[in-house]
């Protein structure tokens, strides 16, 4: 039998290949939300994110291939990518990472706890949720009532309402468009996906002289 870290990396393997395998889903329109974004307002596509707190492929997104995005095509006002919750049932410390988000999205801090949970995916216990928002400065006291309050968990049944309109089955997912009114129509990306996936669907949507 082979060792238990080849027969790990054997299944890692496997699973990121099922995981790259593209899954176009087809044709969706989604409201874009009052939701955390980055770019600018008027870039001509939007990418609207679902993501889970807990899900591997999410932070993989997050980790390998936001930062691409980010350098070609939101930094340059072509993107502008916005962020919803998507908590899987299957994970039961999604949703209380997404109201953490939501919290410090009230302080303007939303994209450093999105970041800073999925860093340290797994570790989402209501304390250790509290000790990130004091690691960021954040007005502890305001996080507290806020953790507590119905609109934040509002905000994510609502982001599920969307997830179950749109027939969105997994995550991480990734509906890329135009936006007009505040609904992106586009195309809907399953899974974590190589690069040149989300490249080639973002300039389906530029003009040849924006590319």
């Amino acid at each position: 039998m082979l060792p238990v870290r080849y027969r790990t990396a054997i299944v890692t393997g496997l699973l990121l290949a099922w995981s790259c395998t593209p899954a176009l889903a087809g044709s969706r329109a989604v409201p874009a939300g009052e939701r955390p974004s980055l770019g600018a307002d008027d870039a001509p596509v939007t990418i609207v994110v679902f993501s889970d707190y807990q899900c591997t492929f999410c932070k993989a997104f997050v980790v390998e291939r936001l930062p691409e995005i980010q350098r070609d095509f939101i930094d340059t006002g072509k993107v502008r990518l916005v962020s919803r919750d998507f908590p899987l049932r299957r994970h039961p410390r999604a949703r209380p990472a997404a109201v953490a988000a939501a919290c410090a999205d009230r302080q303007d801090r939303y994209w450093d706890m999105h970041e800073m949970l999925f860093a340290r995916q797994g570790r989402f216990s209501d304390e250790q949720l509290r000790a990130y928002a004091a690691k960021l400065e954040l007005d502890t006291e305001a996080f507290d009532i806020c953790l507590a309050d119905p609109a934040i968990e509002a905000r994510i049944d609502e982001d599920l309402a969307v997830v179950r309109q749109a027939r969105i089955s997994g995550t991480p997912a990734f509906l890329i468009g135009v936006e007009h009114d505040g609904i992106v129509s586009g195309t809907l990306i399953i899974g974590f996906q190589p690069a040149s996936v989300y490249a080639a669907e973002i300039k389906e949507y530029l003009d040849p002289d924006q590319e």
